[in-house]
């Protein structure tokens, strides 16, 4: 690789758009805990580290809710059938449990 300068440069881009400290270490050829070293000094690494998280988060969101609809659609009886008899069963026992806790708690 050339300078420390170059790689400091290409590992805070990669950094940015959404590569792993690990994926940057491949591509650059450079020691991980340099590059961690480097891009946790950076002053926008909070805000960085942020974004992530929040695109994270959302991501895990859609891929809830499909798994959710994918579990749905099988119609199978187990654990994850969603019908109104079981939502019902649900709110029942939701019911219970918090006139337990108000009246008898």
């Amino acid at each position: 690789m050339g300078s420390a300068e170059e790689w400091k440069k290409k590992a805070a881009e990669y950094y940015r758009d959404g590569l792993s400290f690990t994926d940057i270490e491949a591509l650059l050829d450079v020691s991980r805990k340099s590059i961690s070293s480097y891009i946790r000094s950076l002053p926008e690494y909070g805000q960085i580290c942020a974004a992530r998280k929040k695109a994270s988060a959302a991501k895990r969101r859609v891929y809830k809710t499909e798994k959710q609809r994918q579990y749905r659609q099988q119609g199978s009886p187990g654990i994850y059938a969603v019908t109104g008899e079981t939502l019902k069963r649900e709110h029942e026992l939701a019911v219970l449990e918090l006139s337990r806790e108000r009246y008898h708690g």
